[in-house]
């Protein structure tokens, strides 16, 4: 089969040399943690600690025999695909090219005859399947299979190499390829098209039909698999570039499984539609949006804590994009240099690292919005949710109105992840509300908790804004997740970003009756917590000296009480949350300041309400208008909140109109914005 193929995959065997060279030069962790891994599936033992596998579990899995193929470990399936994923299998060729040691191949060979021996599959189960969505067993489902398939390719393309391989292994394995490319040509459904699972799948078809085209189905399956691409774009980026399920995990599942396909067909000088590099620079450019300034994507709906500078120097070699470099590697990775060879690692070399066009930035079908000073490492940024559930109420969590506080590129207030997805108690506590850093009432989650994959009552976005500038940035959302209440609440956050120095974060509550209204803080776990002023004022410290206060401008109930944050699959740590109460009725409002503070000591900070009248001098209630006046060191700021839609306003000595309006003055100047008109 190998001699009739004329297709060409990511590496060729005359590039070995070049890439043994550069990995044994330059990536050598990587290349020890490859072999570590190797090394142990050649003894039947298997861990998932790749950063991109998406249940990790450290504990290594020994098998004394043969593998049992459908074990689960703790009783958890996501370690039994894990296992039938077969990353394994691709590092297993990786460790045979950099060591030419042939018991790498000779365990791909086994552990490949091994797992089709007690893994048949007919057509006829397939299409007995179809109830089960074409799962057909634990072993062949799905997106697994198309995981699969492209490890066994990426693994076959280097043991092919070695004496041991013959052309019994290469029909067998010709056999199971195919028979995957059966499978999933086959089994595909609407959900599918609409999932993740979609774009996992497909990618294994499209590397089969490209790969292998002398099976007779070939030209047909790349047709299908180009169709469906084309459709899930549609159907599952959002014009912003994010993926719809709303995860930064499953977005770089989605734009992992594009990326592949895409670079195969240009490696193959095949011609693709548009509409799906245009929607992979969309995700690329969402990424970029996202990313934390220590290089991680944030851990909303079901993410880990996942490095993701090598998504992006991936996307930066493939676009050629300087402004994405910036947040990247300076050279090609580990990886890297696998996909894009010795042109690409000379190209990405060359390929001059920009300043990126914007720092705060929005992402309008999303709802995601970044507060950045800056692009640095040590810069500040707050992540805040101000979209929609995820379309398929999957991997969602309850996280309306959810911020994430990173200063000094520390964390501070952090997402605590998702841990497990086991059908238990703990899936329930990392998913509900009470476990992000939102407000919630009368201890009521903003949506209802069925199971782990699915949610009744789901909440709505309401009333959202963005406006950003040099000075400032101002984004605003509420939900309608309290109106199913007997006594309604309406609920709104704003936060105002007065650039580089504080944030204001305001939480307003409208209700007829009396409610307990709640902040929720998680901290990192590697902060510590003070009262500073009861009711009044917080400290949060990293052992780095980097400091974050929380001031709030009226007293509220302050609470201290053990939680937890898991920054990867099975994993979690003891952590602190903060919480703040107030009860109230009619209009219940916290004014939260959010300020940051180094080791150096900065200005005096104060916080106040000032008067505000009408164009008629009549004085204005706090039901009708919210004014602050913020002094820190020789500068003053004031902020007014209109809670009447847009009105005119006399405030310090100025008269504006608007419905958020900014006023900054220091000792020689004085500038004002109309925030929200």
């Amino acid at each position: 089969m190998a001699e009739e193929k004329s297709s060409r995959f990511f590496y060729q065997a005359q590039q070995r040399p070049f890439i043994k060279e550069m990995c044994e030069k330059n990536w050598g962790r990587e290349v020890e943690e490859v072999l570590e891994r190797a090394d142990l599936a050649c003894e039947n033992t298997f861990i998932f600690t790749h950063r991109w596998d998406m249940e990790r579990c450290e504990t290594p899995v020994s098998f004394g025999g043969e593998v049992d193929w459908t074990y689960r470990y703790n009783g958890d399936f996501e370690w039994t695909v894990n296992l039938n994923r077969a990353r394994f299998m691709a590092e297993l060729g990786q460790a045979y090219w950099l060591t030419d040691d042939e018991k790498y191949a000779s365990s791909f060979i086994r552990l490949l005859k091994d797992w089709v021996e007690h893994n048949p599959l007919t057509l006829e189960d397939v299409r007995q399947s179809k109830a089960t969505q074409y799962n057909v067993k634990d072993t062949w489902r799905k997106l697994d299979s198309g995981i699969r398939i492209t490890n066994w390719i990426k693994g076959y393309f280097c043991v092919r190499e070695s004496h041991l391989w013959g052309e019994k292994e290469e029909m067998i394995f010709g056999d199971a390829v195919h028979m995957h490319g059966q499978y999933l040509s086959m089994a595909y459904t609407p959900h599918d098209q609409q999932s993740n699972w979609g774009f996992l799948e497909t990618n294994g078809l499209f590397q089969i039909s490209v790969l292998f085209p002398q099976f007779s189905e070939a030209k047909s399956w790349q047709e299908q698999a180009i169709s469906r691409l084309e459709a899930m774009c549609r159907l599952q980026v959002f014009s912003d570039g994010m993926h719809n399920e709303q995860s930064p995990m499953y977005h770089h599942e989605v734009l992992h499984c594009l990326f592949e396909s895409i670079l195969l067909s240009e490696v193959n000088e095949m011609p693709m539609p548009e509409e799906l590099k245009r929607t992979l620079e969309k995700m690329y450019h969402a990424s970029f949006a996202l990313i934390k300034p220590n290089g991680n994507q944030p851990r909303l709906s079901d993410s880990d804590d996942t490095d993701i500078r090598d998504v992006l120097t991936r996307g930066a070699a493939l676009f050629q994009r300087g402004d994405w470099k910036c947040k990247g590697y300076k050279g090609l990775d580990y990886e890297g240099i696998w996909y894009f060879g010795e042109k690409g690692l000379s190209d990405y070399s060359a390929l001059l690292t920009l300043s990126p066009a914007f720092g705060s930035i929005h992402l309008e079908n999303s709802g995601y919005s970044v507060l950045r000073n800056n692009w640095s490492s040590k810069g500040h940024y707050l992540l805040f949710d101000g979209g929609h559930m995820d379309i398929i109420r999957a991997h969602g969590h309850d996280d309306f109105l959810h911020i994430d506080l990173t200063l000094f590129g520390k964390e501070f207030l952090v997402d605590p992840g998702r841990y497990t997805y086991m059908e238990n108690e703990e899936r329930k506590y990392f998913k509900e509300s009470f476990q992000h850093n939102t407000t919630s009432v009368d201890n009521h989650s903003i949506s209802s908790y069925v199971d782990s994959w699915h949610w009744d009552q789901v909440a709505n976005i309401t009333q959202p804004y963005w406006r950003t500038s040099d000075a400032f940035d101002f984004v605003q959302a509420g939900h309608d997740g309290y109106w199913k209440l007997d006594d309604p609440v309406q609920v709104l956050r704003q936060i105002f970003y007065v650039k580089p120095d504080y944030y204001i974060l305001i939480d307003r509550f409208l209700s007829r009756e009396e409610h307990v209204y709640t902040q929720h803080f998680h901290l990192d776990e590697h902060a510590e917590l003070r009262v500073l002023k009861e009711g009044e004022e917080v400290l949060i410290e990293r052992e780095e000296g980097e400091k974050l206060s929380m001031i709030w401008l009226d007293p509220v109930q302050l609470s201290k009480e053990e939680s937890w944050v898991s920054r990867h699959y099975n994993q979690k740590r003891q952590a602190v949350k903060l919480t703040a109460s107030k009860t109230g009725k009619g209009v219940t409002t916290f004014i939260t300041a959010l300020l940051p503070r180094s080791s150096e000591e900065e200005g005096p900070f104060s916080m106040r309400k000032i008067d505000v009248f009408s164009t008629r001098y009549e004085k204005l209630t706090d039901y009708e208008v919210t004014a602050l006046e913020v002094k820190r060191g020789d500068r003053e700021e004031i902020v007014v909140f209109s809670h009447q839609g847009p009105f005119s306003y006399q405030f310090a000595d100025t008269q504006m109109t608007g419905e958020v309006l900014f006023l900054k003055k220091d000792t020689n100047s004085e500038q004002s914005w109309v925030v929200k008109t």
